[in-house]
């Protein structure tokens, strides 16, 4: 294959970092192809951390980011886009900052993840302060053990949030990484597993309170 090959090569002045646009044009269609609903998709901008690239995702009916830093969910900020998950449990200068960024940037939903109640009365406390509101996603450990309350323990921590001002659960979050087998059918029974811990605490929260929330 040569479609890599730069052919005015001698011109550029290395370290340079290169993008072949048609190619990532190429990967965010092919994306799109593989949900029934361009809506479902939420691209995590650590694999690009390119504006360029974000906004390409933007021009192809993409509108929701992932994101792990407080400079990424800026970069995604600046370049207008509509919802930014700071895919994270902000604490300290880094909750501070991101308070920052939902007052310098009103026309970007921000969001954050929480996985206990010390850092959702946190949260609560320092946006009710500042007259602003974050919207959380809980963030479930199905298995990596990295981040993440236990499903059996969801429930608990969404009624106990439910009293706290400026903070508002919307959804749920996980990660399963862990996941990796290399058999294809192993892997995706692992994966339904993962998922339909989700799923169950969607359905009991739901259930018990009349709500919808987001899986993400």
């Amino acid at each position: 294959m040569d479609w890599y090959i730069i052919e005015n090569i001698d011109t550029i002045d290395s370290p340079a970092l290169v993008v072949y646009a048609e190619r990532v044009k190429q990967n965010i269609i092919l994306a799109k192809e593989m949900v029934k609903n361009t809506e479902a998709l939420r691209p995590h901008v650590k694999t690009n951390k390119i504006s360029e690239v974000c906004k390409m995702m933007m021009d192809e009916g993409i509108y929701k980011f992932k994101c792990a830093t407080i400079a990424e969910a800026e970069m995604l900020a600046m370049i207008e886009a509509k919802d930014v998950l700071f895919a994270y449990q902000p604490v300290g200068p880094k909750a501070h900052r991101l308070l920052e960024l939902v007052k310098k940037y009103p026309a970007t939903h921000f969001s954050c993840l929480v996985d206990n109640m010390d850092s959702a009365k946190y949260l609560s406390q320092l946006f009710a302060d500042a007259n602003e509101t974050i919207d959380a996603y809980i963030d479930l450990n199905t298995g990596m053990n990295r981040t993440g309350i236990k499903p059996a323990y969801a429930m608990d921590l969404f009624e106990n949030i439910l009293v706290l001002p400026a903070i508002k659960v919307v959804g749920l979050h996980a990660y399963d990484g862990h996941i990796r087998d290399t058999d294809v059918s192993q892997r995706q029974k692992s994966s339904n597993s993962a998922f339909d811990q989700m799923t169950s605490v969607k359905e009991k929260i739901e259930a018990a309170h009349h709500i919808t929330l987001t899986i993400v």
